[in-house]
């Protein structure tokens, strides 16, 4: 984190299914995951470009994926097409820009990509030396 003044961080989440299902499936139920993958890829490009309009200064490291949760993570393997998934999202927003004002930033931009159905929810963050967690772990 470059400034860390002034960074949050966001987790995004979804619930497509009621559960997992078994991945021979995989070409005719949505995928949690794909759809999460999706809604990154339209938030900042491979120039490292955050494409999020007024979130961020670019040329900084301003927007940083730092968990990433879909699908089976424990031990072996398990063929599934994920029914939910999240990830928690650092962002270092423009700097006068509130925590409040870049999560709706990140909601107005999800929403015009068509992620309506991605949860957004402020986890921490640090303004002025004042730390918040909202997140449950």
């Amino acid at each position: 984190m470059e400034n860390t003044q002034n960074a949050i961080q966001v987790e995004l989440s979804l619930q497509i299914l009621s559960s997992d299902v078994h991945s021979m499936s995989a070409a005719i139920v949505p995928s949690a995951a794909w759809r999460l993958v999706w809604a990154l890829g339209t938030m900042k490009n491979e120039n490292e470009t955050v494409l999020v309009d007024g979130l961020c200064q670019n040329g900084a490291k301003a927007l940083n994926v730092v968990d990433l949760d879909i699908g089976y993570s424990g031990e072996g393997s398990k063929t599934i097409v994920p029914a939910s998934g999240k990830c928690r999202i650092e962002v270092v927003p423009m700097d006068n820009l509130s925590a409040q004002e870049a999560v709706e930033k990140i909601r107005k931009h999800l929403d015009s990509y068509g992620f309506a159905d991605i949860q957004v929810k402020l986890c921490w963050k640090v303004f002025s030396e004042a730390f918040s967690r909202a997140c449950s772990q």
